[in-house]
């Protein structure tokens, strides 16, 4: 009897999770959708890899300066590219966050190292919002006079040309006062061309550190970066480092062989000595 009534309980458990799936899965017909919506739900970030970035447009920096994007970085840096607006309530200021939680976890400087260049989609915002959201993340990153950071705003124009250039969606509600959008950051080389896309709101280390390596073409990072890179492998379709077995198997031989051919260089050297005492010896 307990047998059946297990059994029993199994089955009404089963068939309510299954009329919930397929209750949660067909829309309900008397439930009239938000025509509204739909535009926003359509707007998405992919970037092409190895695209050049127009960094001859002009924008005003936070100093007020309006100048091409090419002069607001330091020459021959990899640079990290995000696009957002200052005033939005949530997705752009965790980018940020993510962006700067990254950073202090990464013992490059920058300024020497690479570049943060921030440029608004929203052509209302100014260099004095900008400026603000500037000194807020500099703070929150641990140096206020941190160099090669770049918060910039733009016309209608030069926003549009910029992010249809890297495939940056986005759309403007009315009703909210707000923006629909998608996120991530884009890691450009020293002459401008996206290196790596690191896609969403949370940036590993590894992977934001290794995109500056890559990008920069060996020029920052260290030994134990580069030899990483022989191990990792950047995925254009997930935008994150993976491991590549193949890669790490070869390495392993390679430091085998290595090792193996230093014991007997030793061992040999060591025969050599013995054998010199020995016949040493033997004149004596």
């Amino acid at each position: 009897m307990r047998r059946l009534n297990l059994i029993f309980s199994c089955f009404l458990i089963s068939f309510s999770l299954l009329a919930q799936e397929t209750e949660e899965s067909v829309e309900n017909p008397y439930v009239p959708r938000d025509p509204r919506t739909e535009p926003f739900l359509n707007v998405s970030f992919s970037p092409e890899l190895d695209t050049a970035v127009p960094l001859d447009l002009e924008f005003m920096s936070d100093s007020g300066m309006r100048m091409p994007l090419r002069d607001m970085i330091l020459p021959g840096k990899p640079t990290i590219l995000a696009i957002v607006y200052y005033r939005c309530p949530t997705m752009c200021n965790l980018v940020l966050n993510g962006l700067v939680s990254t950073l202090k976890e990464i013992n490059f400087v920058s300024g020497e190292d690479y570049n943060v260049l921030a440029v608004s989609f929203d052509p209302e915002e100014t260099h004095v919002t900008a400026g603000q959201k500037k000194s807020n993340y500099l703070r929150d990153f641990g140096n206020r006079d941190a160099e090669g950071w770049t918060f910039a705003v733009g016309d209608e124009s030069e926003i549009e040309r910029l992010t249809q250039a890297v495939n940056f969606g986005y759309k403007y509600d009315a009703m909210d006062d707000q923006y629909s959008h998608g996120s991530g950051l884009l890691i450009l080389t020293p002459d401008g061309r996206i290196s790596r896309f690191l896609p969403g709101l949370m940036y590993p280390v590894l992977d934001t550190r290794l995109a500056l390596v890559e990008a920069a073409e060996g020029k920052i990072g260290s030994l134990t970066d580069k030899l990483a890179l022989l191990c990792y492998s950047y995925d254009p379709e997930t935008g994150r480092y993976g491991l590549l077995v193949k890669r790490i198997i070869l390495v392993s031989c390679l430091i085998t062989i290595a090792a193996v051919a230093w014991m007997i260089i030793s061992l040999l050297k060591i025969d050599r000595k013995r054998t010199r005492e020995s016949l040493a010896e033997q004149t004596s």
